[in-house]
Order: structure tokens, then C-alpha cells, then sequence
């Protein structure tokens, strides 16, 4: 049993921790950042620390060099477990402050006891060397690089925000399904960088495909048979309504549930076109342009946009059906024409 440290401004994070470490026996300490975790290290004296990296006040590099100027820290171990600064310049620097691990969030459970159990055995590192005189300037240049990155992340997702909001205004005005399904994955392609996108709706046995569009595939590339609706992974995403993102190594459009005619892909995201009456198809992205798999921030905005799509094929649904009972607007004089009173769509 030892006494851990945990450092990090996610209180759910800490939870997480907290709760898989005193299960194990640990006593656990907990701080919100690296002021608070220094105060705590130096009044309590842990076994060990696990601390997050970006952190408010005082990040984890700034925490883990205080502890290490504190003759009474110096030798404490360690580990950081974080999500971002996993890149080869970060294992670097926490090699050159003396941290034992670093973890990426989130890790499997029995991995991260498996690396606490290590070292409460002395299986550390050996006694962190000076800092490097030009820790500073590269723990300045990493800090600096990764909110550079983020602002430019940030602004990439509202440009694509805007992007889908203004195709939501452009479908909202649409009549025909047919021409919603081509607009939603012509633009959908355009906005996640996708090298092809396929939307397709049920017919009334669901199992079939009553309309279908793609983007991206080329019209040399053969006959496109439509898709159905009631096998493999997408069809388990429909039933469910949850988005589902894949990457398959063999890069086989069956292992999606697509028909062998589709183009080869090995990253996919797939969204329900769905309201809250009825689920009418999915809209699916293929192979990331730039990237390696689709990630949760296309996740996330493609879902508002398959909701939108959603929205707009069952108002056209309706009309459809009003027109079909007869109830729709008569164009010559004005007036909707009543359907009979017993006669149902």
C-alpha cells in the first residue's frame, strides 16, 4: 500500500483514479492543480504522484520541476497521464525531469495498476540527472506549440461549424429526397475532407435501400448497387441511432457492410438520419484526407448535421403523405384540398 499523489484539474479524472487506486489499497491525495499538488507533496510526502500536464496556474512540467528543486521531492516518483503531449519532444522532457512513465488518457485499468505496482517495487528509474540547460526554452517551445495547435484546431471546427450551418439553411429549402441525400454527402465530403461519402434511406421494409447518393466516387468506377440497410456494422448503428466510427486494416468496404462495388477505405464514420419518431437511413464518410481515422470532433458535428438531414426528410416525408391524401394546397386556386374523412395515407 502506498500514498498517491494525484494531481489534475478533471475532477471526474481524479474520481476515475481515486476510486481504481483505493481499491487496490492505495491511499490517495488529490489536487486540482500543480500550486495545490505542490503544497500537498510537501505536507504528505507521497509514494508516488500522478499528475496531468496542462493544467491551470501551474502545469505539469512547472509542478514536476518544483518537486525536483525540493530536496525533501526530488527523489518521488512520477508518472504522467495525460491526453495530449504524448509526442516524442514531451517523453523528453519527462525523461530529463526525471518522470518514470507517461501514460496516455485513457489507459486500460489493469495497465495503469501494472505500472503503480512497478514502481512501489523500485522498478524506476534511476536519480533524475540535473535539468538540461535548455529545459526551459524547450518546455516554453512545446507549451507554446501545442495552444498554437489548439487555436488552429479551434478554428478549423467553427470554419466547419459555419459550414454545416450554412448547409443546413440550404437543405431546409429543398423539396426533392432524391436531391437532399446529393447535396448532404456532396458537401458533407467537402467540409470532413472525406474521400467519399454515401447517404441512403430504408424503404418501408427497412431492409432495402428506397434512395441512395454517394460523392466522391467516380462514374468510371462501375455499377453502384444500393446498399442495404439491414446488414453489417452499419445496420447495428441505424438500429442503435448511436454514431459509429471504424477503421478496418483491410480497407474492404464489406467489412462495413457497403457493397463489394464501393471504392476500398480503411477509416469510416457513420451517423443515423434519424428524428425522434423514426430512424430513416445513415449518412457515411469514408478515409479521412490527411489523417488517419475520423476523430470526435467529426464525430460531433457530423451527428448536428445528420440531424438537420433527418429533420428535412421527414418534413418531406409529410408533404409527401399530405399530397398523397389529397390535403396538400391546390396551386391553381390557393386552397388545400380537403381529404376524404375516413381516408388515411
Amino acid at each position: 500500500m502506498a500514498t498517491v499523489l494525484i494531481v489534475d484539474d478533471s475532477a471526474v479524472n481524479r474520481k476515475l483514479l481515486i476510486t481504481l487506486l483505493g481499491g487496490d489499497g492505495h491511499l490517495t491525495l488529490e489536487a486540482s492543480d500543480g500550486l495545490e499538488g505542490l503544497r500537498l507533496a510537501r505536507a504528505h510526502r507521497p509514494q508516488l504522484v500522478i499528475s496531468d500536464i496542462m493544467m491551470p496556474t501551474m502545469d505539469g512540467y512547472g509542478f514536476v520541476r518544483a518537486m525536483r528543486a525540493d530536496p525533501a521531492l526530488r527523489l518521488t516518483p512520477v508518472i504522467f497521464y495525460t491526453a495530449h503531449y504524448h509526442e516524442r519532444e514531451a517523453h523528453t522532457l519527462a525523461q530529463a525531469c526525471g518522470v518514470v512513465h507517461v501514460l496516455v488518457k485513457p489507459s486500460p485499468a489493469a495497465e495503469l495498476l501494472r505500472i503503480v505496482e512497478q514502481v512501489m517495487a523500485g522498478m524506476r528509474e534511476s536519480t533524475p540527472s540535473p535539468l538540461p540547460e535548455d529545459f526551459d526554452r524547450e518546455h516554453l517551445r512545446l507549451v507554446t506549440d501545442k495552444l498554437t495547435e489548439r487555436a488552429a484546431t479551434l478554428s478549423a471546427f467553427q470554419s466547419r461549424f459555419e459550414a454545416a450551418a450554412a448547409l443546413g439553411a440550404e437543405i431546409g429549402v429543398l423539396q426533392d429526397q432524391t436531391a437532399l441525400l446529393e447535396t448532404v454527402c456532396a458537401q458533407a465530403r467537402n467540409i470532413f475532407g472525406a474521400s467519399y461519402a454515401v447517404a441512403a434511406t430504408a424503404d418501408h421494409t427497412g431492409s432495402r435501400s428506397a434512395r441512395f447518393a454517394t460523392s466522391g466516387i467516380g462514374v468510371g468506377e462501375g455499377f453502384m448497387a444500393p446498399p442495404p440497410l439491414d446488414e453489417g456494422p452499419l445496420a447495428a448503428m441505424l438500429a442503435s441511432r448511436v454514431p459509429w466510427r471504424s477503421y478496418s486494416s483491410s480497407g474492404s468496404p464489406a467489412d462495413i457492410g457497403l457493397p463489394s462495388s464501393f471504392p476500398g477505405a480503411h477509416a469510416f464514420l457513420a451517423v443515423p438520419l434519424a428524428t425522434r419518431s423514426r430512424a430513416y437511413g445513415w449518412l457515411c464518410l469514408a478515409n479521412k484526407l490527411g489523417a488517419e481515422e475520423f476523430d470526435a470532433d467529426d464525430e460531433k458535428l457530423l451527428s448536428l448535421l445528420s440531424t438537420l438531414t433527418g429533420l428535412a426528410y421527414e418534413n418531406m416525408d409529410l408533404h409527401l403523405a399530405l399530397e398523397a391524401a389529397g390535403g396538400v394546397p391546390d396551386q391553381d386556386s390557393g386552397r388545400a384540398a380537403r381529404a376524404p374523412r375516413n381516408h388515411r395515407p
